[in-house]
């Protein structure tokens, strides 16, 4: 529905004074549907469309034999027609069809309208011998008419006002024939009318172009009746002028086009309810029903408060308020569905007024704009999030625009940086308000290299001096702001204090140069240990090699001076002396733990472990030793060290038996991720739990020297060892059951650790 303008209106009115209507058809459907005039011309009283069958039924059998034939040649070739046709009430009635072009789709419509023609239904031979009712019928009737014969196509009389119509004299007119009354590119259409009365039909109704004297051509309406006059067959024909009232239907016709492009534009956009003056629902558009849910019938069942949410019970007052008081109205209103959603509509009501200028319908348009709404809702609500988030931040978070004036500023930025109490005092200023001239311009450079450039300056470092003269380091990320066709708008800054990790950073390098320091005071002493010790043990060994010298002279030249306490005396000091040489080949032997003498290279683990079985071999033999090997793998080692670990703890394990018990010894090597994992199980004595934290110490000694030999050397240089190369060494133990000593290798030895081993062999 659409407002109309007061010309429209008029014209509208006289349409309907004059009984004009529009119709439509529906090929689809072989529907008919027309105008209020329309319905009250035909007689039809339902407002819905009707079948085309039905349409036919309000005619008298001939007249919907006609309307038949006509609507046919309409609906199949698109041939406009003027049919003058009689109701079963009696009342005739022209009917006009024409084909519409509207954009990409043909329209069938046409118009409608009453014509009384009462004094066309006497026949002819009532008045073929009384001249008064032929000069009443014929010559004084009050539209044109003339007479015309078949076959010759002579016109043989005509009335008055025929020849005021046409602009000719009697004599003139009677010397013509229908041909010459019409264009020449419309007399093959007569010769195929006119060909006999068979063809003709008691009653002929066509519009057609006639051209009066001057030339100007007109359309006219005739309905000719097949009338005999002095026994010639001949065609009277009542001339009806409809050259005006056409082109006031094509106007029409254009206008309710319009008006139809008009509603269906409004049906696919907008939401359309019509109320009539008491509010009650005339009309609900589809879209509307589909927004909504409620049809027609079930706003009709409830009061209009169901569509709205209470909350907008103002907003419906005022827009009552407002359209009663003759005005338009329009708001956002949010309504409720049939089915308990909810959605938001654009609104504009519009009062429609009679003449006296009260308003008799009122016309409720609007526009869906749920979407938009629950959008702007959720941006709401992520703003807020959004504001809830960067205010609540440890970090300082700001933006400026082109000019470098701050338009956000967070809490930590304002009440930390900028020392405010609110983020309003801070907005529209800039750098320079809050730093002196050298730290702002610092600053402001790299706002306009970002600006400029539009990419991003990470990581940057700058300071200033807070309200108590400390210096403060802030790490700087600031990015380019830019609009949805990339144009720099502005800039988001993100600042974060590190005046803490500054200071840690400077006391580490201080710490890193102390240790630095150290290390190399460190390496300066073990060079110079490792020295002491290696000429400590030449130098050692040489004594100890004299003493054990001269004992044994002494003992051979003074053997038979001496008694068994001599003897043993001697034996106490020769067995002293060796044991302080091996003591001291072991001390010698764990300084040179961890180094490597050689390149690393893949070698076989299960070949490792057989070479130095085979150096205990005697010893296996000896005590019927049983050794199992699992699956071992191939490494690339330092094939040296591993080998010194092995041999250890192999030879504990043949060791560390009880006289006459049958050592038994497992091998076994576990695969991880990043490193594997070598087991070394025995049956041997085991270690007491109350020594268990003293297995790896230099020197401790684990059971008595007298039983079992030994430094108590060899677990603490296999610890050595292994951590030197990154592994880690344990065991489990309990006593008189055996041991299960464990260590890890890395797959991968870093490259540092092997340069650093082959120094340490190096130096």
């Amino acid at each position: 529905m659409v407002n109309l303008k007061k010309g429209d209106r008029h014209w509208s009115k006289v349409l309907k004074l004059n009984g004009v209507g529009a119709w439509e058809i529906d090929p689809a459907n072989q529907s008919f549907n027309c105008c209020a005039i329309g319905r009250e011309i035909l007689q039809i009283s339902q407002v819905a469309p009707v079948s085309i069958s039905s349409l036919k039924d309000k005619f008298k059998p001939d007249f919907s034999t006609m309307l038949t034939h006509a609507l046919g040649n309409f609906l199949n070739a698109g041939q406009a027609f003027l049919e003058v046709l009689e109701l079963l009430s009696g009342s005739r009635v022209i009917v006009r069809g024409r084909l519409v072009q509207d954009g990409d789709a043909m329209r069938y419509c046409g118009s409608i309208e009453s014509l009384d023609v009462s004094g066309l239904t006497q026949q002819p031979e009532l008045f073929s011998d009384r001249s008064d009712l032929y000069k009443i019928l014929f010559q004084d009737h009050p539209m044109p008419m003339f007479i015309w014969e078949f076959g010759s196509l002579n016109i043989i009389d005509v009335n008055r006002q025929a020849l005021l119509k046409y602009g000719y004299s009697r004599e003139e007119f009677l010397s013509l024939n229908i041909r010459d009354i019409r264009p020449v590119e419309d007399i093959p259409l007569i010769e195929k009318f006119t060909k006999g009365g068979d063809i003709y039909g008691n009653i002929h109704q066509k519009v057609w172009r006639h051209l009066n004297k001057a030339g100007e051509l007109m359309l006219v309406e005739i309905t000719g009746h097949l009338v005999e006059v002095a026994g010639r067959s001949c065609s009277m024909v009542l001339i009806n002028d409809i050259t005006n009232r056409v082109e006031a239907e094509e106007q029409l016709l254009e206008s309710l086009k319009d008006l139809s492009d008009y509603r269906f534009a409004l049906d696919e956009s907008c939401l359309v309810m019509i109320l009539d003056r008491e509010r009650k629902v005339e009309y609900v558009n589809l879209k509307f029903q589909e927004i909504s849910g409620f049809d027609k019938s079930a706003l009709d069942q409830h009061s209009l408060k169901v569509l709205y949410d209470e909350s907008e019970e103002h907003l419906i007052q005022d827009c009552w308020d407002a359209v009663f008081s003759g005005n338009i109205w329009s708001g956002e209103l949010k309504g409720k569905t049939k089915y308990g959603g909810i959605f938001w509509v654009d609104t504009v009501m519009i009062p429609f007024k009679d003449n006296q200028d009260f308003a008799y319908q009122y016309i409720w348009v609007g526009y869906d704009i749920t979407e938009k709404k629950l959008g702007d809702e959720a941006l709401i609500k992520e703003r807020s999030l959004l504001r809830a988030i960067i205010d609540n931040l440890p970090i300082q978070i700001y933006v400026k625009d082109t000019e470098g004036r701050y338009i956000i500023n967070n809490r930590f930025q304002y009440e930390n940086l900028l020392g405010k109490t609110s983020e309003e005092e801070t907005l529209g200023k800039t750098v320079y308000d809050y730093f002196p001239e050298e730290i702002a311009s610092g600053m402001d450079a790299y706002d306009r290299q970002i600006l400029s450039d539009g990419e991003p300056i990470l990581n940057v470092e700058e300071y200033y001096h807070d309200r108590n003269g400390r210096q403060v380091w802030l790490l700087t990320n600031k990015v380019p702001l830019k609009d949805s066709y990339g144009k720099v708008v502005g800039l988001v800054g993100m600042s974060r204090d590190v005046t803490d990790t500054k200071q840690k950073e400077e006391n580490l390098k201080s710490l890193n140069g102390a240790l630095q320091d150290k290390a190399l005071e460190l390496e300066r002493s073990n060079q110079e240990l490792e020295q002491f010790a290696y000429i400590a043990s030449h130098d050692l060994q040489e004594p100890l090699r004299m003493i054990t010298g001269f004992l044994g002279l002494l003992e051979r030249k003074y053997q038979a001076l001496l008694d068994e306490k001599g003897k043993q005396y001697i034996h106490f000091a020769v067995d002293g002396a060796s044991r302080m040489k091996n003591i001291i080949m072991d001390l010698l032997t764990y300084s040179r733990a961890g180094r490597i003498e050689e390149k690393v290279k893949e070698v076989a683990i299960d070949e490792l472990v057989s070479n130095i079985l085979q150096l205990h071999k005697e010893l296996i033999q000896q005590k019927n030793a049983r050794i199992s090997l699992g699956k071992l793998p191939r490494l690339i080692i330092p094939v040296a060290p591993i080998h010194q670990v092995f041999q250890n703890l192999i030879n504990n394990a043949l060791k560390y038996q009880n006289e006459g018990h049958i050592p038994e010894v497992d091998i076994q090597a576990e695969e991880n991720e990043d490193y594997w994992m070598f087991i070394v199980k025995d049956n041997g004595i085991g270690i007491p739990e109350g020594l268990h934290d003293q297995v790896f110490i230099l020197f401790s000694r684990l059971h008595e020297k007298q039983k079992f030999t030994g430094s108590g050397i060899g677990l603490a240089m296999c610890k050595k060892i292994i951590e030197n190369l990154g592994g880690t060494i344990g065991f489990r133990s309990a006593e008189g059951i055996g041991s299960t000593f464990f260590f890890t290798f890395p797959k991968t030895i870093s490259d540092k650790r092997l340069t650093g081993l082959t120094n340490d062999f190096e130096n």
